[in-house]
This record gives structure tokens, C-alpha cells and sequence, in this order.
């Protein structure tokens, strides 16, 4: 499926949840600026409850109607901001929902370390990583962030300043320290190392 259509897909799919009030696509998708590694930026509002704890639920929500690789919430944003990342495809590994669940008035019930006691380490670094082979891929400056991000992974490590040469590292991590459940979708992240 087109990346466009099933976003509007998933635009549909939460709308039918009660205590969802609009759900707005954003981003390249709507701007049509979208590449083939763009992924799905999505603002639902939950007016009238704890969008903070909504957040927490979007991927039972989601799980029931999709495939849902893995997902990690963006702690550094929290508590002004919720945001919540889902992989939702095996044969795109860039096909990730981006949601940021709003509220009026906005709730600030769950901070940073909240978001960071909740998530999985090994989603984690994958979400990092997907996102950093991203902006790699794309020719973007991103030296410093692949930098922190191997340095998440090999603490003890001296740096280095050779972008591909962490990626490969963080990947054979990644596949060293993979379940079966995230096989497939490695095996087509691989295709664009």
C-alpha cells in the first residue's frame, strides 16, 4: 500500500476511537514533500482526558488493527509534547507512525523518566536507528546524532567520525541482540546498508 494511503488508513482507524476527537496528518505526507524513507506524522486530540496517559495506549489501540514491530515514545519531549513511534511494516522499515496525542487543557502527568521507565531498550536504539540510517541515506549532516547514538550502544568505545562504520556496528548489534520477532524487518533494513 502506498505510504499516503495508509496513512490514511490509520487516520480512519483512529478516528472510530471514542475518545479520539480529530485525527490530522502532518507533515511531508500532507505537504507532499515525502521520499521513500519519509514516515507517518499524525496529531490526534483526546480533548477532554490525560493525553499524557492516552499516549500509553496507542499501541494496544493500534496493535489491534496493525502489525506493530516495535514502538518508543520521545521522553526528551515530555511532558510539553507526547509522542509515541510505531513501525508498522516488515517490507518498509521507514513506514513508522509518528502520533502526538494533544489535549485541551494539556496534561503533563507523565515526565521524562516516566517515558524512559516505559520503553524497551532494544526499540529504542532500533527507532535511533532507523531514523539516523534515514537522514543518512538522505545526505543529511547527522554525524553528531549517530555519534550518540553508538555511544548508547558501545559506552566504552572511543568514537569515531566514519557514519557507515557505526551504522554497520549498531546493526550487527541490533541482529546479535534480535528475537524473531524483528527477523523480517532487519533483513529489509539490511537492503539499505
Amino acid at each position: 500500500m502506498e505510504l499516503l494511503q495508509y496513512a490514511k488508513d490509520v487516520q480512519q482507524y483512529l478516528l472510530k476511537i471514542y475518545e479520539i476527537k480529530a485525527c490530522n496528518l502532518y507533515g511531508s505526507l500532507i505537504k507532499g514533500t515525502y521520499d521513500d524513507y519519509s514516515d507517518i506524522d499524525i496529531e490526534i486530540d483526546v480533548s477532554g482526558i490525560d493525553n499524557s496517559l492516552f499516549i500509553t495506549k496507542i499501541k494496544d489501540i493500534l496493535s489491534l488493527n496493525y502489525n506493530i514491530i516495535f514502538s518508543d515514545y520521545a521522553p526528551s519531549l515530555a511532558p510539553e509534547t507526547y509522542i509515541i513511534s510505531l513501525a508498522i511494516s516488515n517490507e518498509n522499515p521507514f513506514a513508522i507512525i509518528d502520533i502526538k496525542c494533544i489535549a485541551t487543557p494539556h496534561f503533563k502527568t507523565l515526565t521524562k523518566e516516566d517515558l524512559i521507565l516505559k520503553q524497551n531498550n532494544y526499540d529504542h536504539i532500533l527507532k535511533l536507528f532507523v531514523a539516523n540510517l534515514k537522514h543518512y541515506l538522505r545526505g543529511l549532516d547527522c554525524l553528531k546524532d549517530i555519534q550518540k547514538m553508538y555511544k548508547k550502544v558501545y559506552i566504552n568505545s572511543p568514537i569515531s567520525k566514519d557514519k557507515h562504520f557505526m551504522l554497520d556496528k549498531i546493526f550487527l548489534w541490533l541482529k546479535k541482540n534480535s528475537t524473531d520477532k524483528y527477523n523480517l524487518y532487519l533483513k529489509n533494513l539490511e537492503k539499505y546498508l
